[in-house]
């Protein structure tokens, strides 16, 4: 009767240092085997907008003679914003042009306020400056509202209509005769002749 506890004894000691032997060699194993090299995430890199480069851009200005728009080539820095290009084009065009035999078509002390790109359409925001300076008339109007309308859609890609805001509002007209509430289309019209028959606007 004597052995059968002694029995258990032996069989509860035996078991406790075969588990601890067996944790001990698991332990070691994982101190000698190395597990596997911690995984580096890197980053993508940021996209890069490319950097600006010189281009040749189409001003229109008036043709005080012809009471037209005639266009003026011009080389400067354009970069992939939208916004950015159309700052550098209407100061191209506030600047006024090179040759002698045109004239400006905005103030000068006009500035553009913002602009942004909705589908096919730019919008272009400007200080109140473009309409209470404006020198008047229908022809003066017209070749303002043109000259901003041809040059930007000639020169921003994707573009083929043009709203014109001033300080973030729409405006009917800016010397009462173009409307100005809707986008406008680019019209070769005012590259010829005005002072013969006018198409209805």
């Amino acid at each position: 009767m004597r052995k059968r506890p002694l029995q258990i004894a032996f069989v509860v000691l035996w078991t406790a240092v075969v588990i601890l032997l067996v944790g001990f060699g698991w332990r070691l194993l994982r101190e000698l085997v190395p597990g596997p090299e911690p995984t580096t995430v890197v980053p993508p890199l940021p996209s890069v907008a490319p950097p600006p480069s010189e281009q040749e851009i189409t001003l229109y200005f008036a043709d005080g003679e012809t009471l037209a728009l005639r266009s003026e080539k011009r080389r400067t820095r354009l970069g992939s914003e939208t916004a950015g290009n159309c700052a550098t084009i209407i100061s191209e065009l506030i600047r006024g042009p090179r040759s002698p035999t045109l004239s400006s078509t905005i103030p000068s002390d006009a500035q553009l306020l913002g602009a942004y790109q909705l589908g096919d359409t730019l919008v272009l925001d400007f200080s109140r400056e473009l309409q209470t300076n404006h020198s008047g008339g229908s022809a003066g109007e017209l070749l303002t509202v043109y000259s901003i309308v041809n040059t930007l859609a000639e020169n921003i890609h994707g573009i083929s209509r043009v709203q014109i805001l001033v300080e973030g509002n729409e405006v009917e007209t800016l010397a009462g005769h173009l409307d100005l509430r809707e986008p406008l289309s680019p019209n070769t019209t005012w590259m010829t002749d005005m002072s013969s028959e006018q198409p209805k606007v």
